[in-house]
């Protein structure tokens, strides 16, 4: 299927993934580290709203305790308002890579998660959601609805299995 994108929306997606993995903030150092917990992360900072009023950033946990054996990680989504940031939605099971879509659901981008599951036929692999914001937030697990299970993998990736790991200050 390919995908044709308008030249704002390039334009908007390339500055985005230039700025992936950048350093956050200090509040956003400090809501990663000491109210989520997390030490050891891969961020991108993103703006998920067409409206682009607010902006997000991704935290891909690779902490033991916020990963499985076999399931993935949690992704934490986080939004701001001004210099209040707070958790916007929480998926488990998350493999990497991540990608946004053009389309968009409640006036946000879609997001596509990968995780650990099987095929039709009953063989693992690494399997594809779409991810819709519902008005409030995404949904929590990729493996069951409302996601949308996707055949191959589309759009921008903002994260990645090499996107450099973080570690943050306060914990």
């Amino acid at each position: 299927m390919r995908m044709y994108f308008s030249a704002p929306v390039l334009c908007a997606l390339f500055a985005l993934h230039g700025v992936a993995g950048a350093t956050p903030a200090t509040a956003l150092q400090e809501l990663i580290g000491s109210k989520l917990g997390v030490s050891r992360y891969q961020g991108a900072d993103v703006v998920l709203n067409e409206a682009g009023t607010s902006r997000q950033y991704l935290v891909y946990a690779r902490d033991r305790k916020w990963c499985g054996a076999t399931g993935g990680c949690t992704l934490f989504i986080l939004t701001n308002s001004g210099n209040d940031w707070r958790i916007l939605s929480r998926m488990m099971l998350v493999q990497l890579p991540v990608h946004l879509l053009p389309h968009l659901s409640q006036g946000w981008h879609d997001l596509v998660i990968s995780y650990s599951g099987r095929l039709p036929d009953g063989h693992p692999a690494l399997v594809s959601s779409r991810m819709q914001f519902n008005g409030v937030k995404y949904p929590s697990n990729p493996s069951v609805p409302p996601s949308e299970p996707m055949t191959h993998l589309e759009g921008l990736s903002i994260l990645v299995p090499g996107s450099p790991i973080q570690t943050s200050t306060s914990h």
